[in-house]
């Protein structure tokens, strides 16, 4: 589910990759160091690095500078394909069961018309498969293991199948919250290229992809300039953006191997005619 913290942690991102265009490990564009992160600054940690010299930029959504933009449900769709890994192979009346074990997934047989599931588990291996679902049919008629091999000799029809579980996703409510973008430093001459290259970038992003591959629409507000603290050596400048974003509801799908259907014929005489009681 996006949220505060998925989107703060996005802005940092980019921020990241415009004040570090070569990556981290290589000089940033000013060539000092710059500690980007979300959240408000420490004020000891502030002070201790501007005196070294270190530039700070931090990610922060005040309180209050909220709005509702929409809060209608989606339609669910799909964030992640079921993965399947195992394989059930018919040969007669043998069903092999193949491929490689990883969770969530079922196996299920149908025998004869009548469905046997069985849900793997995290510790399983190929032969426990096969030795859970001989188990299970054993239930109702001869049928046995051997390795990864279920033999059910008085089968008249076996049909194998495997399902995985996937994933899907809906909005449930789209809001827009106002990030605070501060750049910190102990003069103009590194602040006012850091903010200006930020601004012109950030401007020109107009998506950023959250977690779960949802959209946030980021857009200018304002900014401002701070330059009381010189005597302290702290020069500032604000960039507020507005970032629209959805929160979202995850569900687990589950595919389905085996349906039962429940036949009725209908009332029967007696429930369309009672006989009457006679009480003397």
């Amino acid at each position: 589910m996006a949220g505060l913290a998925e989107v703060s942690a996005a802005l940092v991102a980019r921020i990241a990759q415009i004040v570090y265009p070569n990556g981290t490990g290589q000089p940033s564009i000013i060539g000092k160091p710059i500690k980007v992160y979300g959240g408000w600054p420490s004020p000891d940690v502030l002070t201790k690095d501007l005196k070294a010299d270190k530039v700070h930029i931090s990610v922060f959504p005040p309180n209050g500078l909220e709005k509702i933009v929409d809060t209608a449900f989606s339609d669910w769709r799909t964030l992640v394909e079921p993965s399947i890994t195992l394989s059930l192979t018919l040969a007669g009346q043998a069903v092999t069961v193949g491929g490689t074990v990883s969770t969530p997934q079922n196996a299920a047989l149908v025998v004869d018309g009548k469905g046997y599931v069985y849900g793997i588990q995290a510790g399983d291996t190929l032969t426990s498969i096969a030795t859970a679902l001989a188990a299970l049919v054993a239930i109702d008629q001869t049928a046995t293991s051997a390795g990864a091999v279920v033999t059910i000799p008085g089968a008249k029809a076996i049909s194998p199948r495997i399902g995985g579980a996937g994933t899907s996703i809906r909005e449930v409510r789209r809001q827009e919250r106002s990030f605070r973008i501060t750049v910190w430093a102990n003069c103009f001459d590194s602040r006012d290229p850091i903010a200006d290259l930020l601004d012109a970038e950030l401007s020109g992003t107009v998506h950023l992809t959250l977690p779960e591959q949802m959209t946030a629409t980021l857009r200018y507000k304002s900014s401002s300039q701070d330059d009381s603290g010189q005597k302290e050596g702290v020069y500032r400048r604000d960039l507020v953006y507005a970032v629209e974003f959805s929160t979202t509801q995850v569900r687990t799908d589950t595919q389905i191997t085996v349906t039962e259907t429940n036949v009725s014929a209908g009332p029967t005489l007696a429930d369309q005619f009672p006989i009457a009681t006679i009480v003397e």
